[in-house]
């Protein structure tokens, strides 16, 4: 059994906002002891990680990692353009460009401190979506996007009993595969879900113990015909007649929104995801986040997929989410950082299923990283290190990250895959998907 000792670190303790000099002893796949001082076990590797943060990884908890290598093709088109856009190239790739655009992914995410992901893919990119998951040895939760209205001439059409039957198909494929994968139900939302594949989905959910995972209110005219079929108030108040929010339902983005339906979410326990660097980048809108926190609301943090946010480094997004609350409200104490630091690990730890990761904890499983703080002049600053790497940082920071008590990164290096070779095969598979997409 592998064992570790980190010496000198700075523990971080989000509730106070401070850290703590100490010492974190990890044997096989946990946590064994968090102390001030620890004696080492015979056959211990010490890391001395003086001027290093420590505190648990991060979970991206709304992803479409299909879409790694889109950025730069999807920039700067309205919604409606973009969406349709997307779905013909999606249409267009190979499983040699699919499985490279989710294994970068995967491998950018794992780079910034990220360790669990809540992906929702295509039924087509399910196969090679689960093998980069499994190359880069992160946990994920994985559902396919499904859709029965058309919201444009390119939305994909399928039955409610073959929405089910794949999802039949995606729990035997992912669900404990590895000890590292869960299964979801993910549909795409309203208005392109009906009524009913939402509710039958819901149940298939609920029978087989998985989260159900889709958007919610992301686009302004969307969210007004849902209002207008339903003869409601917008999605969100669809979604509870349908009997769809409940604390197992994780709602993408939820941005058009009334006070009254903040108040059905609170009631529900249902948990949006915010993943501002998109809605900022395709104009979708800004969320009331400041509100949610305010009434109760278990809000976590997604970097979506990157053919819309260009990104897929949480503390990018987490600072952006802070931005905005505060320029939104006129209030700077809103969205302070210990909140923001907890949406981005144990709101969504918790929410995915999840009961033993999320915090520095004895017993929990070794899921952490470390970051270096002494080697970027813009951190400087030994008594605010944590406002400074949410404020002033990024993920490339991280230095060095855990998961499962293996280490992963280190020195800012993968320690199980070759990168250069990654790169180096990758890129001329992305220019031969350039070249395709030049000609759609």
């Amino acid at each position: 059994m592998k064992k570790y000792l980190i010496r000198n670190c700075e523990i971080a303790n989000f509730d106070t906002m401070t850290t703590s000099t100490g010492e974190i002893l990890v044997e096989g796949e946990r946590i064994q002891k968090i102390a001030p001082k620890i004696d080492a076990p015979e056959g211990c590797e010490i890391i001395d990680a003086a001027g290093m943060l420590a505190m648990p990884s991060f979970a991206d908890c709304h992803t479409h990692l299909a879409q790694s290598v889109l950025k730069g093709p999807m920039d700067d088109y309205p919604i409606t353009t973009w969406l349709v856009r997307l779905f013909g190239i999606e249409a267009i790739m190979t499983p040699e460009e699919t499985y490279y655009s989710c294994l970068l992914g995967c491998l950018t995410a794992l780079r910034c401190g990220t360790t669990v992901l809540n992906e929702m893919t295509g039924w087509e990119a399910l196969d090679e979506t689960i093998h980069a998951v499994r190359d880069s040895k992160l946990r994920a939760t994985i559902g396919i996007s499904t859709t029965d209205v058309p919201e444009n001439e390119a939305t994909p059409i399928l039955s409610v009993d073959e929405a089910l039957r794949r999802s039949e198909g995606v729990y035997r494929k992912v669900h404990n595969l590895d000890g590292r994968m869960k299964a979801s139900v993910a549909p795409a939302g309203l208005p392109a879900v009906s009524g009913r594949m939402a509710q039958e989905l819901k149940k298939f959910a609920n029978e087989h113990g998985l989260v159900y995972h889709t958007h919610l209110g992301e686009g302004k005219m969307e969210t007004r015909n849902v209002a207008k079929a339903y003869g409601l108030g917008g999605e969100a108040e669809a979604l509870a007649q349908l009997g769809i929010l409940d604390k197992n339902t994780l709602l993408a983005h939820s941005i058009w929104l009334s006070d009254h339906e903040l108040d059905i979410i609170a009631q529900s326990g249902a948990n949006p995801v915010h993943c501002p660097c998109t809605n900022l980048k395709i104009s979708d809108g800004i969320p009331r986040i400041a509100e949610m926190v305010k009434r109760g609301i278990n809000v976590t943090i997604g970097c979506d997929g990157e053919a819309s946010s260009s990104n897929r480094d949480m503390i990018r997004e987490a600072r952006m989410a802070a931005y905005l609350q505060k320029g939104l409200t006129l209030d700077p104490t809103v969205l302070d950082a210990g909140t923001v630091y907890k949406m981005m690990t144990i709101n969504g730890i918790r929410t995915l299923g999840y009961e033993d990761l999320g915090e520095l904890k004895e017993g929990n499983l070794a899921d952490f990283i470390l970051v270096d703080m002494d080697h970027d002049i813009a951190l400087i600053n030994p008594d605010y290190k944590l406002n400074n790497f949410l404020y002033a940082g990024d993920g490339r920071n991280v230095d060095t990250v855990f998961l499962n008590g293996e280490i992963l990164l280190r020195h800012g290096r993968f320690t199980f895959i070759d990168e250069e070779e990654v790169l180096a095969k990758a890129t001329p598979v992305i220019r031969g998907l350039n070249r395709k997409i030049m000609n759609l």
